[in-house]
């Protein structure tokens, strides 16, 4: 089973793997929907912009609906897979960002994924790896017909944007139902948790395309997290609704990834229901307290005693 752990807690030589199969997946890596065209990693950017809008949108779309959380869960799974892929390194899994904690949990350093955007550059990121100075990481998806090459960031600098507290967090947690009025789970924590961040670091992360940027996959993967802290607290709350009676979206729908007639980005198909539990997936999550991995809920194979950097 996979372990997802806080980009803090590992080890330069995970982080190291973990950039280099991205860039695998961006420039040796041939692409499913557009061949020729662009990326594997550009497929994911294509998916997610779909799932926006556009003219080869699909439906039910899975942001402001029910299906958020199960909808992005497969998608992350599928990019970490993607990775591994790439890589041919089945022990490199997504990193998570908890962006309530300061100081080493921040991810905008030069030797992980890069610094701010340099306004004397039109925003583009100048440290770090996927600076387009660095010519391995050329973004190739807009939300128009074209655009900058370069991956763009402008941390905190947009009016409102901030990233979300601790206080936040467990307000968030402490909702039910998960879905109905703007004061359920889903609602409260997509609105107050999600959509903050991709505000707060600006640049690409504001557009249907936000994938563009690595850290979209990082704070999408803390949120699937918080999502399980979610159904553990609230054990005898239903983990999804609605249950039935609303196909498309119920725990019967077949959670979609392409307009009809379009080449499909996987195979695979799943339904809301068969990605409840993260395990139906074959990934977990760990949380570390000193050098100890526990992991959440615990697989047969929990790491312990985890030489990690802080």
């Amino acid at each position: 089973m996979d372990i997802r752990l806080n980009h803090r807690n590992m080890t330069r030589e995970q982080k190291g793997a973990f950039i280099d199969a991205v860039l695998r997946l961006k420039n040796d890596t041939p692409s499913v929907l557009r061949p020729g065209q662009q990326s594997r990693y550009d497929d994911f950017v294509q998916v997610h912009k779909n799932a926006m809008g556009g003219e080869d949108r699909f439906d039910p779309m899975p942001h402001r609906t029910p299906l958020f959380f199960p909808w992005h869960r497969v998608f992350l799974r599928q990019f970490e897979r993607a990775l591994q892929s790439a890589a041919n390194d089945t022990s490199i899994t997504l990193p998570f960002w908890d962006w309530t904690l300061n100081g080493p949990n921040d991810p905008f350093t030069p030797t992980f994924l890069g610094g701010n955007g340099d306004r004397a550059e039109d925003l583009r990121v100048t440290t770090g790896v996927f600076s387009l100075q660095n010519r391995r990481f050329e973004v190739k998806i807009w939300d128009l017909d074209a655009g900058d090459p370069g991956l763009r960031r402008d941390l905190g600098s947009e009016p409102g944007a901030h990233l979300p507290d601790a206080e936040q967090v467990t307000a968030a947690l402490n909702k039910v139902p998960y879905a109905g009025g703007p004061d359920s789970w889903l609602n409260f924590c997509e609105g107050m948790l999600h959509d903050p961040v991709h505000r707060w670091v600006g640049g690409n992360m504001t557009f249907p395309t936000s994938p563009n940027d690595p850290v979209f996959y990082l704070h999408h993967c803390y949120l699937d997290l918080l999502w399980e802290r979610w159904k553990r607290q609230h054990p005898t709350t239903a983990p999804y609704l609605p249950v039935a009676d609303m196909p498309g979206l119920d725990l019967g729908a077949t959670l979609i990834f392409q307009a009809p007639g379009k080449p499909a980005p996987w195979t695979q198909t799943w339904t809301v229901g068969d990605v409840l539990e993260t395990e139906s997936l074959d990934y977990t999550y760990g949380l570390f307290t000193g050098n100890t991995a526990i992991c959440t809920p615990p697989p047969p194979a929990c790491p312990v005693d985890s030489d990690v950097s802080r």
